[in-house]
């Protein structure tokens, strides 16, 4: 009878360490990998994915992609930034429409050349509502880096500022969706198979939350 009810226990345990690898989520973000090489240092801001900005020496950042170094699909964005205040450079996602009062999480993946700091921001598209920003240390390694908010306007842009140090890196993997941090959204360069005898899955990547 004991050895019944282990048999039991593993059927339904392993199930629920592979729903941890598959979780799923609306991303707002399109093209969240930066798989479609479109310009994105473009002085139009052309609605409805990347651009850039820049003020004074900031202007001087480089940004390009790197199909030697990712996290997901074959590609990321990596920029060697100008400037010693952390907004003379940004890499900002817009517009995305939300609904006001409610959750939502955004995520990007990251690594450095060295340890340095980075911070995100979500703003009103119009420069209306600063809603959040949140400062992080990336790493050598490639990582997770979230954070939650309630949305504080209609339409939003999603600010990433990597001035503030000329130390490169790389951005990849770059998600906003509805609701609170949801575990298991790994990209495909993170994940590895479930082990037998039911192990969790392993990741190299650990998640960081704002300091």
């Amino acid at each position: 009878m004991l050895w019944r009810m282990l048999l039991i226990l593993c059927l339904v345990a392993i199930p629920l360490v592979s729903h941890a690898q598959d979780a799923q989520v609306t991303n707002l973000v399109l093209n969240p990998s930066f798989e479609d090489e479109t310009d994105i240092v473009d002085s139009n801001w052309i609605p409805g994915g990347w651009v850039t900005w820049g003020e004074g020496i900031g202007l001087n950042s480089v940004v390009e992609f790197d199909e030697t170094e990712f996290i997901d699909g074959e590609i990321s964005l990596r920029v060697e930034p100008v400037g010693d205040i952390n907004w003379h450079f940004m890499v900002i996602y817009y517009p995305v429409a939300q609904s006001m009062g409610e959750e939502y999480t955004a995520s990007f993946w990251a690594k450095a050349e060295e340890p340095r700091p980075i911070s995100a921001k979500i703003k009103a598209t119009d420069n209306s509502v600063d809603v959040i920003i949140t400062d992080f240390e990336l790493t050598t390694e490639w990582e997770e880096y979230a954070f939650t908010y309630k949305a504080g306007a209609a339409e939003i842009k999603y600010e990433i500022w990597v001035s503030g140090s000329e130390v490169p890196l790389w951005l990849d993997f770059v998600h906003i969706y509805e609701g609170e941090y949801v575990e298991g959204i790994l990209p495909s360069g993170a994940s590895k198979p479930v082990e037998p005898a039911g192990k969790l899955p392993v990741t190299w990547a650990a998640l960081k939350l704002p300091q």
